[in-house]
C-alpha cells in the first residue's frame, strides 16, 4: 500500500482558504491598500501638473494646393494630379513639427518664457513642488553640467518633447497641441506656433523675385513684339497687301478673270479672222465693176482688114506681073495676104459694146471687210493686253510666292512674340496677384481654433491613479497573503492537522519537501 503525502510547503488554497487567510492576516491587508491609497492620494495632490491647449487648423483648397509658382510653369510641364490630400496634410504637419519652426518660436517668446522663467507664462499653484525643485536645483544644474545646452537650445527641446501635431486620416484638419506647467503657457506657446507657421506656410509657396523676373520678361517680350510687328507692317507695305492669304485670294481671282477674258477672246479672234477669211475670199471671187449695159455697132477693125487685104491683092498682081512664080517677094505678099484673109474671116461684121458700172455687191463686201479687220484688230490689240495683264498677274504671283517664306517667317515671329508675350504677361499678373495676397497673409491655412485655455490640468489624471492604486492595492493584497502563507507554512500546517484530526496539536515536526512512499 502506497501513501502520499502533499509536500507542506505546497498547499491547496480554496476561496475559503484564502478568505480564511486574508482575516489571518487582517492587519496586514488594512494597511497595505490605505497605504497605496494614501500614496496614490499625495500623488494626485502633490504632483505637478500639466495643462494643455489645442489649436486647430484647416487646410482647405487653395491656390496652394491647386496651382504652381509662375514660373514653375514658363515651359512645357506635366500635370500632376491626386485624389488624396495626404502628401499635401503629412507636409504640413512635418513643416509644423520641424526644427525652423520651433526655433523661430523660441525667439519669438523666447526661451525663458518657455522654460517657464519669464513669469509670461502664470505663477505655479503648487507650493510643494516649488519648494521640492528649489531643494534639486543644485542638483540638477550638476546634471546639466554634464552635457551643457543653452537656454535656447533647452526650451527647443521643451518644445519638440511637449509638443503634438495630428490629423485624422481623410481630413483636412490639423490639430496642434502643447503641454505645459500653466494653461497660460500652453496657450500662448500653441498660438505662437500656429501664427508662426502661417508665416511660414506663406514663405514655403512664396518664389523670391518671381514678379521680377515676369516684369524684366514682359518688357523685353514687348519690346520683341513691336519689333515683329514693325518687320512685318514694313513687308507687307512693300508688297501692298495686307496677308498673304487675301493677297493671293485677289491674285488667283484676277488671274482667272483673265483667263475667262482670254479664252472669249481668243473665241472672238478665231471667229473675226474666219469671216475676214471668208470675205476676203468672196471679194476676191467678186468682180470690182459689173456691165450695165450693151449695143452692136459696125467693126471698124474688119473693115480696116478688109482695106489691107484688097491693097495686098493688087500688090500681087502688081508684082504677078513682074516677077515669076517662085520670087521672093511674090511670095511674102502672097503669104501677108494669107493671113489676112484669115484675120478677116475671124471677125465679126458687127462688134458689141458693153457699159460698165461699180459692183454694189463687191462695194459692200469690201466695206464688210474693213469692218472685220478693224475689229479683227481690236480683239488682237485686247488679246496683247489680256496677255500683258496675265504676264503682270503672274509676276506678282511670283513674287508673292518668292516672299511668301519671308511673309511667313515674320508672321510666325511675330506670332510666337505675341504668344511668349501674353503667357509671360498672364504670368506677371498671377506673380502680382500672389505677392499682394502675400502681403494680405491670404493664404487657404486657416485657424479653425484659437489656441484654447484649458484650466483643467491633463495630467496627473486622477481616474488612471485611482484605478492604478486600486489594482496595485488588490494584487498587493493577494500577493501578501500568499507570502505570508508561504513563509508560515508550520502554522498553516498545524490548523490543517488540528481540523483534520478533530484534536488539539500541540506541535507540527517539519518534513521533507519530496514526496515519501511506503
Amino acid at each position: 500500500m502506497n501513501n502520499s503525502m502533499q509536500p507542506i510547503g505546497m498547499p491547496s488554497y480554496g476561496i475559503n482558504d484564502f478568505v480564511t487567510a486574508m482575516f489571518r492576516n487582517k492587519k496586514k491587508v488594512a494597511f497595505v491598500p490605505l497605504l497605496i491609497l494614501g500614496l496614490a492620494a499625495l500623488v494626485i495632490w502633490f504632483a505637478p501638473r500639466k495643462y494643455q491647449s489645442e489649436a486647430k487648423l484647416f487646410l482647405q483648397v487653395g491656390r496652394e494646393t491647386v496651382q504652381l509658382d509662375p514660373t514653375a510653369t514658363t515651359g512645357d510641364t506635366i500635370a500632376v494630379q491626386s485624389s488624396s490630400r495626404d502628401g499635401e496634410i503629412i507636409t504640413v504637419i512635418e513643416a509644423i513639427k520641424s526644427r525652423s519652426t520651433i526655433e523661430k518660436v523660441v525667439d519669438k517668446l523666447g526661451a525663458d518664457v518657455v522654460l517657464g522663467q519669464g513669469g509670461s507664462g502664470g505663477e505655479k499653484s503648487n507650493a510643494l513642488i516649488e519648494t521640492i525643485e528649489s531643494g534639486l536645483s543644485k542638483v540638477i544644474l550638476l546634471v546639466r553640467t554634464i552635457d551643457p545646452v543653452s537656454d535656447r537650445e533647452r526650451a527647443v527641446i521643451t518644445i519638440e518633447r511637449d509638443l503634438y501635431v495630428e490629423a485624422e486620416k481623410d481630413s483636412a484638419l490639423i490639430t496642434a497641441g502643447y503641454n505645459a506647467e500653466t494653461p497660460e503657457l500652453a496657450q500662448l506657446v500653441v498660438q505662437t506656433l500656429i501664427d508662426v507657421y502661417r508665416d511660414e506656410h506663406l514663405r514655403l509657396h512664396r518664389t523670391n523675385g518671381s514678379k521680377n523676373f515676369f516684369t524684366q520678361q514682359h518688357d523685353s517680350l514687348k519690346q520683341q513684339l513691336d519689333k515683329s510687328v514693325d518687320n512685318l507692317r514694313q513687308a507687307k507695305n512693300q508688297l501692298r497687301m495686307v496677308s498673304i492669304e487675301s493677297r493671293r485670294g485677289t491674285l488667283e481671282a484676277r488671274m482667272a478673270n483673265i483667263e475667262l477674258n482670254l479664252y472669249s477672246n481668243l473665241q472672238q479672234l478665231a471667229s473675226t479672222r474666219a469671216r475676214v477669211a471668208d470675205i476676203r475670199k468672196q471679194l476676191k471671187a467678186t468682180p470690182k465693176r459689173m456691165v450695165a449695159a450693151e449695143t452692136t455697132v459696125p467693126n471698124t477693125g474688119t473693115d480696116l482688114l478688109r482695106e489691107q487685104v484688097f491693097e495686098l491683092q493688087v500688090l500681087m498682081l502688081d508684082q504677078q506681073s513682074k516677077y515669076s512664080d517662085d520670087h521672093p517677094s511674090l511670095q511674102v505678099t502672097r503669104d501677108q495676104l494669107a493671113e489676112a484673109k484669115a484675120m478677116l474671116n475671124a471677125e465679126s461684121v458687127d462688134r458689141h459694146e458693153s457699159i460698165n458700172d461699180i459692183n454694189p455687191n463687191h462695194t459692200s463686201l469690201a466695206l464688210s471687210l474693213s469692218q472685220e479687220e478693224s475689229l479683227l484688230a481690236g480683239i488682237v490689240a485686247q488679246n496683247n493686253k489680256i496677255n500683258e495683264q496675265r504676264e503682270t498677274v503672274i509676276a506678282d504671283l511670283r513674287n508673292l510666292n518668292d516672299h511668301e517664306l519671308e511673309i511667313d517667317q515674320l508672321k510666325r515671329t511675330a506670332n510666337l512674340a505675341r504668344s511668349n508675350f501674353f503667357r509671360y504677361a498672364e504670368k506677371l499678373e498671377k506673380a502680382r496677384i500672389d505677392e499682394e495676397l502675400d502681403k494680405n497673409a491670404i493664404s487657404n491655412a486657416i485657424k479653425a481654433q484659437e489656441a484654447t485655455l484649458a484650466e483643467k490640468p491633463v495630467s496627473p489624471s486622477k481616474v488612471l491613479i485611482g484605478g492604478l492604486a486600486m489594482m496595485l492595492s488588490f494584487f498587493s493584497v493577494v500577493s501578501l497573503v500568499l507570502v505570508s502563507e508561504k513563509i508560515s507554512p508550520l502554522i498553516y500546517r498545524e490548523e490543517q492537522l488540528a481540523e483534520a484530526l478533530q484534536l488539539p496539536v500541540f506541535g507540527v515536526l517539519p518534513e521533507h519537501k519530496q514526496s515519501m512512499k511506503t
